[in-house]
């Protein structure tokens, strides 16, 4: 992600991203999407609208994942957790979230795939993580309860449907309602927007379905979302997923 920025800020990227959204708009997922929102955001654009203080935030951020304890995989591992987290940052600037509740949804993507032992669809790999997530962070707004409680709440409803909400909150002790729907959105859509990691450069098919997309903003990603992974296939030694080329095309 820094070699990314790095060249963005310079102005030194001179490859196109795009390719893979060219093929994934015609995917009748993406029509009702692109549609009604078709001011979609390059990458470029965005990341010349973050402040310097936003950029050197991100790069914290992003250098604070504790690696060792993510699970190892193409997949589920270091590079999906870098993109999420940028994603969840972007949207929560753009929410408008308070610090203490950017505190918690950063937390939460670096951390909410620790609990997977595989790649295949699991529900219950939110319930492991949150079950290990209060040790993995450490930050003073965690004496607060509540905000444990979110935390460990929006990491296990993240694989959960959101009709698990009122459960879960009953389970952590929230109280915030309207907060914690918040969040959870912000995790869930930042999580959803690299599914298209999934099928990269396939014709039309997507694993993601931007029509469920909880924030009307998330649905202005779709670009974005490609060419940030894009950059990612195709710049592998500059990322930490260089032994998985074999993956990539």
């Amino acid at each position: 992600m820094q070699y990314l920025l790095d060249l963005f800020l310079g102005g030194n990227l001179n490859q196109s991203l795009n390719e893979d959204f060219k093929k994934k708009q015609n995917n009748k997922q993406y029509i009702e999407t692109i549609c009604a929102h078709p001011d979609q955001q390059s990458l470029e654009k965005i990341l010349k609208q973050l402040k310097k203080t936003n950029i050197k935030r991100l790069i914290q951020e992003l250098e604070t994942i504790n690696e060792e304890e993510l699970y190892t995989s193409f997949i589920h591992g270091i590079n999906h957790n870098e993109r999420v987290l940028f994603w969840a940052y972007i949207l929560s600037l753009q929410c408008g979230l308070e610090e203490a509740d950017i505190r918690i949804v950063l937390d939460a993507t670096k951390y909410h795939d620790v609990g997977r032992v595989n790649d295949l669809v699991d529900p219950s790999h939110g319930r492991r993580s949150a079950q290990v997530i209060a040790q993995l962070v450490n930050d003073p707004i965690y004496e607060n309860k509540e905000n444990m409680g979110l935390l460990q709440g929006i990491v296990e409803l993240h694989s959960l449907k959101d009709t698990m909400a009122e459960q879960i909150m009953k389970k952590y002790g929230i109280t915030d309602k309207s907060r914690f729907y918040t969040l959870f959105s912000i995790l869930k859509d930042a999580d959803a927007l690299d599914r298209i990691r999934i099928t990269y450069m396939l014709d039309i098919v997507s694993c993601l379905n931007p029509t469920y997309l909880r924030i009307l903003y998330s649905k202005r990603l779709l670009l974005a979302a490609h060419e940030l992974n894009e950059f990612y296939m195709k710049n592998e030694e500059h990322t930490k997923g260089g032994k998985y080329e074999k993956y990539l095309y």
